[in-house]
């Protein structure tokens, strides 16, 4: 997201880094504790705005959310993929043979739908 790191003393005067953008404030509250705020800085900027005057032309988070969201998914998808695979090749080798010509009889596809259940319940 091309942060700079900075340098920062903390309460104990050891110097801290942090990534952040300038925009960023820290200060001390009537409660003695620390905060950092104007953190809209750490979204990235967007690329249909270029130039110094557009320099707060940010993406919105709402869209980085989904943004990570359908990376996610498509990482889930294609895992899903392979596994999905590997069920059915082991599902081929399990499944019982019927001679060509032939009906299949009840005992075949009760065996059938016993495999196919037991293949979908490993699905989910």
């Amino acid at each position: 997201m091309n942060l700079q790191v900075n340098k920062v003393k903390d309460g104990e005067d050891k110097e801290v880094e942090i990534a952040g953008c300038v925009e960023i404030k820290g200060i001390r509250g009537t409660d003695k504790r620390c905060y950092i705020v104007d953190l809209q800085g750490m979204t990235p900027r967007d690329a249909n705005y270029l130039g110094d005057e557009n320099h707060t032309c940010l993406i919105r988070q709402e869209l980085l959310i989904l943004y990570q969201r359908q990376k996610n998914l498509e990482s889930a998808k294609a895992k899903m993929e392979g596994f999905e695979k590997e069920l059915e090749k082991e599902k081929a080798e399990r499944e019982p043979k019927i001679e060509e010509g032939k009906e299949p009889t009840e005992e075949y596809k009760k065996q059938m739908a016993e495999i196919n259940q037991e293949f979908n319940m490993k699905k989910i």
